[in-house]
């Protein structure tokens, strides 16, 4: 076929639609079974006020169910099917035995869906004694121009359509007993369960006995019912999908329109393609204002060249696996429109707890301690304490239909979200994630900052500004979020894969892979959940095992094709939606890259300067902020009493200074000042992290030597050296390791500060303030043991709010130099 070719033409007279079906045969007698809504239906284009939306009456059937679980589901199904063939086989010993007693009760107006007429019709079409059975005897069938018969177009229909109305109880098993199966089984439920009380009312109306030239003895079975179910249900085509002539031309009213749709032989045999748009589009062949209905004729033109047996492809739609099982019995694997329901509460976010025994990290903290991480508790204090009224105040804020959102989580109960195969972040679950993450101190800032402002509509979280520890924070609770929802879901299909699939285990840890583990040997084996078992495999091997045994492949793409395969399908697309998220927390740039327009959009600022790493202390006496210097002096002599060397005993006389690193730092701008150096290094571990730093200058020019020393408490050293951290300044990655000399942390001799976290931080003192050279090489001129012209500046070690000392100070003692030896 060349471009711009027709590929397809077909009549409207050869379309099965609701006109069509409103004067048929099989369509009147339906409607005779039924008792008149209150404006009337004899006429015959009101024919559709009897009858309701198909969507709106099986809601009603799924209310009915909404509170069972998997095999009661599975009970419920069993029996709706055994009722409705009883109550056919009842009906027919009557009309064997007692034809002259039947008595007829017309069902109630609006209790039976649009779909019954169609599933009568296709009944009659196909299984009638006559080779060519009539649409009917209407007149208005010769005006509509519609044919005299479908019969063999019913006939090249399938004889089973793999929906899941159709499943045998082994298949529904497998949506029984996972987690993820209940809601296509509770849809299942709902349709057979108003398939059968269609079926059951029509035939106490008399649809058996009352029409013997359209319905014969023994024609409508549940089986019948039921696969006339099928194909209307996967075979139509909805209305939208059509120009919208066909539908203007009709007399039936646009609601009916679209809940039918409608059967256009031939198409509905193309296999579906996401990309089909760009290969054919629809057209007519006649103008809008054709009163002829001969003339009207819907085409398909090719949009580019197709090749001799190559096919032509239809896209149904971007549907879910379980949209597409549901309606088509396929489903599509690696389906990027799938996504999962979760459920959220308040006890899922709670900070100032232990993480969970069985924690393990999946994403990458950054250095950031679990201790201020948000995981969840039961522990009715603990949530106490963490939502305040003012974090519910906000989240009330940030949620969805904010009041009656709220209301309901100070009740225990839960909301709901959809974690997507995209790895995107659900909009509402996102603000609700920030708000539970976010410390109390930023909570109280951000209601002094509301408080002062107008709020701007629709930006909930406006004036909220969430820096790098923030950020990460919200990253990790998120990872940790759906890790355990995975976890869960993984633990459901374990339980219910090895019922089905010879005692297969799988691996149900979001750690070591997820999805993707691999077992650590051919034959090892491990315990899962507490069970002994056999081989673990992880979900992906598992799939990739036994989820192709039934499968098409089309242009590239697979679709499952068979129950089995069709549930494993759906399940897949369901975890692998919250892996797929979990990839996107792994780290900060892929999290901003995906969030970063929804956080600015609710109103939030990124500070994306580097996070300050908090190191917690250890704990102190309760008597003040540290040891005093006689506790530090006493602790010292007792070990001197037990013999340590003198390197120990002279590291003790430190006046309760901590262990210090000395770290050098190279790569330096030239143009980078002491001062600066200082600045950048307290912005990111805190202001009492350095204790001294200084940068060597050429001794003629006076210039920086390009690199520089830092000295700073040994738990912040080690966090520096630690860090995955690029430190840049000055557009520069520095590099950060341990200096060949000595820190500043060793004995002084004679005054210095006291141990106290208030003190500022030390200057080192063996090194000259002016040109960076120890005194062995210094030429600069000096008195007292300081340059010449008083204090070095005020700011050499970065602002603050402590005024330089006098000497022998806190910067410690006056140059001495009978201690030049010492190692300085």
């Amino acid at each position: 076929l060349k471009k711009d070719e027709v590929a397809l033409s077909v009549p409207l007279s050869a379309m099965i639609t609701p006109d069509v079906i409103s004067v048929s045969d099989a369509g009147q007698a339906v409607l005779q079974c039924m008792e008149s809504p209150a404006n009337g239906a004899d006429n015959e284009s009101n024919f559709w006020g009897a009858f309701d939306a198909t969507s709106r009456l099986e809601k009603v059937q799924s209310g009915k169910t909404v509170s069972s679980r998997g095999p009661q589901l599975l009970v419920k199904i069993l029996q709706e099917r055994k009722k409705a063939e009883t109550a056919l086989a009842k009906a027919e010993q009557m009309m064997n035995e007692n034809a002259d007693d039947l008595t007829n009760k017309l069902a109630a107006a609006k209790s039976i869906s649009y779909r019954a007429p169609y599933l009568a019709f296709l009944i009659h079409q196909r299984f009638a004694n006559e080779e060519n059975p009539p649409v009917g005897t209407s007149d208005l069938l010769l005006e509509m121009d519609v044919v005299e018969t479908f019969s063999p177009y019913a006939r090249t229909l399938p004889c089973s359509v793999c929906v899941p109305i159709c499943w045998k109880r082994n298949e529904l098993a497998l949506l029984a007993g996972c987690i993820p199966g209940m809601s296509a089984l509770q849809k299942v439920a709902a349709q057979t369960m108003q398939l059968a009380a269609e079926l059951m009312a029509l035939v106490d109306a008399g649809l058996l006995w009352r029409f013997p030239s359209t319905f014969s003895p023994g024609m409508i079975t549940w089986d019948r019912w039921v696969w006339a179910a099928a194909v209307f249900e996967s075979r139509a085509l909805p209305s939208s999908s059509l120009p919208s002539w066909v539908v203007s031309k009709g007399m039936s009213s646009s609601d009916v329109w679209e809940s039918c749709g409608v059967m256009v032989p031939f198409l509905d045999m193309v296999n579906h393609e996401n990309d089909a748009d760009t290969q054919i589009e629809w057209s007519s062949s006649s103008s809008d204002e054709e009163e002829d209905p001969s003339a009207w004729c819907l085409e398909a033109i090719t949009q580019e060249k197709t090749k001799k047996h190559l096919q032509i492809y239809r896209n149904y739609g971007s549907f879910d696996n379980e949209s597409f099982m549901m309606k088509y019995g396929i489903a599509k694997m690696s389906n990027t429109a799938d996504k999962v329901k979760i459920a959220w509460a308040l006890v899922d976010g709670v900070g100032g707890v232990e993480p969970p025994k069985d924690y393990e990290p999946v994403s990458d903290s950054c250095g950031v301690p679990s201790s201020q991480l948000v995981f969840e508790s039961n522990d009715a204090d603990s949530l106490k304490a963490w939502w305040t009224e003012q974090r519910l105040a906000m989240l009330g804020k940030a949620a969805p239909k904010n009041d009656d959102t709220l209301d309901a989580l100070k009740k225990g109960k839960k909301i709901t979200f959809w974690a997507l195969n995209n790895g995107k972040i659900d909009q509402v679950l996102l603000p609700v994630a920030v708000v539970a993450a976010l410390p109390p101190e930023k909570i109280l800032e951000w209601h002094r900052t509301s408080a002062s402002s107008a709020p701007v509509s629709g930006r909930p979280l406006d004036g909220l500004t969430l820096d790098r520890a923030n950020q990460i924070t919200v990253r990790m609770y998120l990872s940790f979020f759906y890790a355990k929802k995975l976890e869960r879901l993984l633990q459901s299909l374990n339980s219910c894969m090895k019922d089905h699939f010879n005692n297969v285990q799988l691996w149900a840890k979001a750690s070591s892979g997820g999805l993707n583990y691999v077992a650590p040997g051919d034959g090892d084996s491990m315990a899962v959940d507490g069970e002994s078992s056999g081989v673990v495999m992880g979900w992906q091997t598992f799939f990739d095992t036994y989820a192709y045994n039934s499968s098409m492949e089309v242009e590239d793409r697979y679709y499952a094709i068979a129950p089995d395969c069709c549930a494993l399908t759906l399940y897949d697309g369901h975890v692998r939606s919250l892996q797929n998220t979990l990839d996107a927390l792994a780290n900060d740039s892929v999290f901003l890259d995906n969030v970063k327009q929804q956080l600015e959009e609710l109103g939030c600022t990124l500070d994306n300067t580097p996070a300050v790493v908090e190191i917690k202390s250890a704990p102190q006496d309760k008597g003040g902020q540290g040891s005093s210097k006689a506790d530090n002096e006493s602790k010292s002599k007792k070990k001197d009493d037990k013999g340590n060397g003198n390197k120990n005993r002279r590291r003790d006389k430190k006046d309760g200074r901590p262990p210090a690193i000395k770290l050098h730092i190279g790569n330096l701008s030239y143009k980078t000042l002491p001062n600066q150096l200082y600045d950048f290094f307290t912005k990111l571990y805190g202001k009492n992290s350095v204790l001294e730093c200084h940068i060597p200058t050429e001794r003629d020019t006076g210039n920086s030597r390009g690199f520089g020393f830092v000295t700073m408490p040994e738990q912040f050293a080690n966090a520096a050296l630690e860090s995955e951290r690029s430190h840049e300044m000055d557009g520069r990655i520095l590099k950060v390791a341990k200096s060949n000399s000595a820190g500043s942390a060793r004995g002084r001799g004679g005054g210095g500060g006291g141990g106290g976290g208030n003190q500022p931080p030390p200057h080192s003192n063996d090194r000259c303030h002016n040109c960076g050279y120890s005194p062995r090489w210094c030429r600069c001129n000096h008195m007292g043991g300081l340059m010449m012209g008083g204090m070095p500046p005020d700011n050499i070690y970065g602002p603050g709010p402590y005024m330089p000392p006098p000497m022998g100070g806190p910067y410690g003692p006056p140059m001495d130099m009978d201690r030049m030896g010492d190692g300085h």
